[in-house]
C-alpha cells in the first residue's frame, strides 16, 4: 500500500489555519478608557415598561429602545436592533441655538490644549466633548394623563415631544 502525499507551498499561513491570527499585546478594545467608556450610540435609550398598541392591533412590547428623531424632524422612531419598530409623530420640537461666544470659547480651549501638548501628545488629556454631549441625552415616557402617554426626547440642543394614545 502506498500513500501519495502532495505538499503545497503557501505564502500566507492564514490560508490553512482554522482560526485567525491575532497580534500579541494590548489591543485597543482592551484598554480601560475604551472598554468602560460611554456607549457609542448617538441616540438616547428608553426603558419602556408599557405595552403600546395601535388601532390596527399591532403591539410594541416592553423593552429597551433607541429613540431616534427622523432627519426631517417630523417623527420619533422606536428602534430595536437597528430596525424601526414604531413611529410617533412629533407634536412639539424645540431646537436651542448655542451662543457664538460659547462655541468660540470651546474652539479656543481645544487650540490651547493642542498647543500646550504639541511636543507631548501622549500626555494630552482625552477630549471630553463627546462624553458631555452623550450625558445630555434623555428619553422618557410618562403615563400621568389617563388618555395618552407622553414621549420626551432630548439629544444635545434638540428637544421633542410626542403623544401616544392609550
Amino acid at each position: 500500500m502506498s500513500i501519495d502525499c502532495n505538499f503545497i507551498a503557501l505564502n500566507n499561513p492564514d490560508d490553512i489555519l482554522p482560526y485567525p491570527n491575532y497580534k500579541s499585546g494590548l489591543q485597543d478594545e482592551d484598554k480601560g478608557y475604551i472598554k468602560f467608556g460611554y456607549p457609542s450610540t448617538n441616540y438616547p435609550i428608553l426603558n419602556m415598561p408599557y405595552i403600546l398598541e395601535d388601532y390596527q392591533g399591532n403591539t410594541l412590547p416592553p423593552g429597551h429602545y433607541q429613540i431616534v428623531l427622523s432627519p426631517d424632524r417630523k417623527m420619533l422612531y422606536f428602534v430595536e436592533s437597528n430596525s424601526i419598530k414604531a413611529s410617533i409623530p412629533v407634536a412639539r420640537l424645540v431646537e436651542k441655538m448655542t451662543p457664538q461666544q460659547e462655541e468660540m470659547e470651546r474652539i479656543q480651549e481645544r487650540e490651547k490644549l493642542a498647543k500646550k501638548y504639541k511636543n507631548r501628545p501622549r500626555k494630552r488629556p482625552l477630549d471630553q466633548t463627546e462624553r458631555k454631549r452623550q450625558a445630555s441625552m434623555e428619553a422618557r415616557i410618562d403615563d400621568k394623563n389617563p388618555h395618552y402617554y407622553v414621549l420626551y426626547y432630548k439629544n444635545g440642543n434638540i428637544e421633542a415631544r410626542g403623544y401616544i394614545l392609550k
